[in-house]
């Protein structure tokens, strides 16, 4: 199947693609609405609440920009995907940490939970004290890039 295929199926499939897919997929963050599903050898993530997927699009917007400036990143459209990686989930697990009051744990079980939590408390996506999560989204360690094998 080749990638222009592949994207054309893809968004037939998944008509509300999880914002927090490459968190989800990473093993790291759970969603109650989540949907997953798999098409050739690949799993894709999508969501089944309209106005949750809207809040999570909204968050994660708001850090992505924060965080161009911190990745020292002035580009347009979306982060190099290590970097995609360190926001979703630090930036999760710095909303959990927020609200929660724990740093021990390492995944977030529930992203529509937190944010529902999140604009509960603070009134709004963009009332949040990103200041407060920032250090966990610069914090989080991906996964280390693979050597080459020797041979």
């Amino acid at each position: 199947m080749d990638e222009e295929n592949y994207r054309q199926i893809y968004e037939q499939i998944n008509g509300a693609p999880c914002v927090f897919e490459k968190g989800i997929l990473s093993l790291k963050c759970q969603c109650a609405y989540q949907h997953m599903f798999r098409l050739a050898d690949r799993h894709g993530v999508g969501c089944t609440d309209t106005v949750m997927q809207l809040n999570c699009k909204a968050f994660l917007d708001h850090l992505r920009k924060q965080t161009r400036f911190i990745f020292k990143i002035d580009i347009d459209g979306p982060l190099p995907h290590n970097k995609e990686i360190k926001v979703q989930n630090g930036g999760m697990l710095g909303v959990q940490k927020l609200l929660l009051d724990d740093s021990s744990v390492e995944n977030v079980e529930d992203v529509a939970g937190l944010m529902m939590k999140a604009i509960e408390v603070y009134g709004g996506i963009e009332e949040l004290p990103y200041n407060l999560i920032m250090p966990s989204v610069t914090n989080f360690k991906t996964r280390p890039k693979r050597q080459p094998k020797k041979k």
